[in-house]
């Protein structure tokens, strides 16, 4: 004999069943409504009111069968479930084949942060919730969608799934009612499961259903696949919405506006009273254009939970549920979900093979709930819904729908899965002249799972009493890595630049900070280094200048019809005593000399002076050589006259040529006073030749002056 209660949040159903030749046959029923609101959306708030009701009912049975009741199986309702969506990835330390180890490793991880993302502040505790199921909606390898990653290859593995999880005050105050009761739990499960176990004929346990249990207050979903339910919603919008509608419309309280609704679908024209008393006659047409939008907007709630779970239109659903007679709404869920009209249908108790008799005063789809809980209490009566085991010697406590296992030890104990393996050391990250480098760091060891002493996985089935043994893996040691092992360290030279001998070396930065060989490298450090090969680099690492102002800057020009070019820079440097193209490689012992330039421009007379343009006369004056300078010069420049100032542009022609010097300037230069009062005449010669004052004089001419 089976004793089944449905604790709904209007009424609480009790029935019993008994195994026959032909299948369960219901012997009793009671349906009893609560008095106050002693539950809210399948919460129990008020226990003490609740167990009141429960030992109303099972009174009421025990008269009626002539035998006490012990035991009883219960269901969670649906809508208490608490589902949450998450990614968690995995970053192996290299590329490699994905084994059904690291996806399993994987989704449980990813269950565990769903099961920590409930528990959102510091007053919750993430094992106040305890697992119920989840199903996967996308893996990614290497950041790529892919559909199963077992036996792949990458460095990169990723899912996102849904998981859900049943609030374990759910669990509690169900247990506490049936014990205020003086009952004890027979079994447990959930109100979508038994409802799906009655309604769902095997054959059809590989298809892909959504199952609807709508109600007065909300509609519950579940997703079914493989036979097994993979994700739970909850609308919190159902039959009342539809009911309140009419209410509004027609001014009717809520008990005539339910019958309206209910008469809507069997008779043409319904007469009722508003709540001024006047008699309606409401054509059935007109009313259910009253409910068409809010019918359509329920739908569509409904419909959209459904399409977020599945990811797609499921290939039937099912609906139960005083909700799902409201009318219209069937047609209007399979317009939602694009499905034939065939594939959206409402289920009903006298549909259950293998069940005989019905509920009293209640509507046939209201009973599938309390049937399936009966129907999946008589097939699962040798499992134990509760079980305890230790888990590193602390007692856990387990809920499970199914059989339990490792994993399910770990979650209801929050125990890091994915500690298991001990994760690669972080590697060491830094940029070596504009390059990324890597340092891996060393990989972990793997920890230790055991059930009973034995080695065991996550997947173990576990039993009640079963001691479990986890010790997480050890993580391996960050990346590590000094200066010297990434930069090459060259002999030093030794030079003398300035007088003062000074090496020529390696010399390396880290995050702007001059560092030594032995320095530790930091992650995610900027290393600059410097190996001078030439006098240029040299120059820029010893002096600390930009390398832009060891660049000199050409001039070309033309210097009396012949071209010539010059450099301009902002250092005069010397190597070896000479000027050198600073780009040859240095060599040990080098000398090098430099001078800073105080002006970066060039005149006529710095060309003259570098290039050696003559700049004075060589003459014989009375018999003694002589150098006179030519300080007066006719200067070209681009054809237009200028002084020997005048700074030279790129391109520039240049023509000089000096001005002439007369013979009297020479006797000026070299201070020569002419006598005042002569006793003879005074000669003066060039070449030989009688000259006057004002006679041009060349360069090598002979010049005497006498008198005679």
């Amino acid at each position: 004999m089976i004793f089944a209660l449905d604790i709904g949040t209007r009424t609480v159903v009790g029935l019993v069943m008994e195994p026959t030749p032909q299948g369960l046959e219901i012997i009793a029923s009671e349906v009893i409504e609560h008095e106050n609101r002693a539950m809210l959306d399948g919460q129990i708030h008020n226990v003490i009111e609740v167990a009141r009701v429960v030992q109303e009912i099972k009174a009421k049975l025990e008269e009626k069968i002539g035998q006490p009741l012990e035991k009883v199986a219960v269901a969670a309702a649906g809508r208490a479930l608490k589902t949450a969506k998450q990614t968690h990835y995995i970053e192996f330390s290299s590329k490699r084949e994905i084994t059904a180890e690291d996806v399993n490793t994987l989704e449980l991880a990813a269950v565990q942060k769903a099961q920590k993302s409930l528990a959102h502040d510091e007053t919750h505790d993430p094992t106040d919730y305890h697992f119920v199921g989840y199903s996967v909606i996308a893996y990614r390898l290497d950041d790529i969608h892919i559909g199963n990653l077992v036996g792949q290859k990458g460095k990169k593995i990723e899912v996102d799934l849904i998981a859900t999880f049943l609030p374990r005050i759910v669990v509690d105050s169900l247990i506490s009612v049936i014990q205020h009761a003086n009952l004890t739990i027979q079994h447990m499960t959930l109100e979508p499961i038994a409802a799906s176990n009655v309604i769902i004929p095997k054959e059809m346990h590989n298809f892909n259903l959504a199952l609807v249990d709508i109600g007065a207050g909300t509609s519950d979903i579940a997703i079914t696949r493989g036979g097994a339910i993979i994700a739970y919603a909850m609308v919190p919008v159902a039959g009342d919405e539809i009911t309140e509608a009419l209410a509004e419309h027609y001014l009717l309280d809520y008990a005539t506006s339910e019958k309206l609704k209910r008469s809507l679908t069997s008779e043409k024209t319904i007469q009722v009273k508003d709540i001024l008393g006047t008699t309606l006659n409401i054509e059935a047409r007109e009313a259910l254009m009253v409910l068409k939008k809010p019918v359509e907007e329920l739908a569509n709630l409904i419909g959209d939970e459904i399409l977020s779970l599945n990811q797609k239109p499921p290939q039937a659903v099912l609906c139960i549920g005083g909700g799902s007679l409201t009318p219209l709404l069937i047609k209007a869920l399979a317009e939602k979900l694009n499905l034939p009209p065939n594939r959206v249908g409402i289920k009903k108790a006298n549909d259950i093979k293998g069940v005989i008799g019905e509920i009293s005063d209640l509507e046939s789809t209201q009973a599938i709930t309390p049937i399936g809980i009966a129907v999946t209490c008589k097939e699962n009566i040798n499992k134990t819904t509760f079980i305890d085991v230790k888990l590193n010697g602390q007692r856990i406590n387990i809920f499970s729908l199914g059989t339990p296992t490792v994993s399910d030890a770990l979650l209801a104990s929050n125990t890091p899965i994915q500690r298991l393996y001990g994760r690669p050391g972080m590697a060491l990250t830094f940029k070596v002249n504009g390059e990324l480098k890597t340092i891996k760091g060393s990989l972990g060891e793997p920890g230790k799972l055991l059930v009973n002493a034995e080695p065991a996985n996550f997947d173990t089935q576990i039993k009640d009493g079963d001691e479990i043994t986890y010790e997480p893996g050890k993580d391996g040691k960050p990346g590590f890595g000094l200066i010297k092992d990434v930069v090459e360290f060259t002999t030093p030279k030794n030079i003398i630049l300035n007088g003062t001998p000074t090496q020529v070396k390696t010399q390396v930065f880290m995050n702007g900070k001059l560092v030594e060989p032995d320095t530790p490298i930091e992650d995610r450090a900027e290393i600059y280094y410097t190996t001078p090969e030439t006098y240029r680099e040299t120059l820029i690492q010893l002096l600390e200048v930009p390398a832009s102002e060891l660049i000199s800057r050409e001039i070309h020009f033309s210097l009396n019809n012949r071209q010539m070019k010059i450099n301009l820079g902002k250092y005069e440097i010397l190597i070896n005593g000479q000027e050198v193209d600073l780009d040859q490689p240095i060599s040990d012992g080098d000398e090098i000399e430099v001078r800073e330039i105080k002006s970066k421009k060039i005149t006529i007379k710095d060309i003259m002076e570098r290039t050696k343009v003559d700049m004075e006369i060589k003459i014989t004056f009375n018999g003694r050589e002589l150098s006179i300078p030519t300080n007066h010069w006719e200067i070209l420049k681009n054809g237009e006259k200028v002084t020997i100032d005048t700074q030279i542009e790129d391109g520039d022609e240049i023509i000089c040529r000096p001005k002439p010097i007369s013979f009297n300037r020479i006797l000026s230069y070299i201070n020569y006073q002419v006598p005042k009062s002569l006793s003879g005449r005074l000669v003066m010669t060039i070449n030989g030749k009688e000259a006057n004052f004002t006679d041009e004089v060349k360069n090598g001419d002979v010049l005497e002056l006498k008198i005679v």
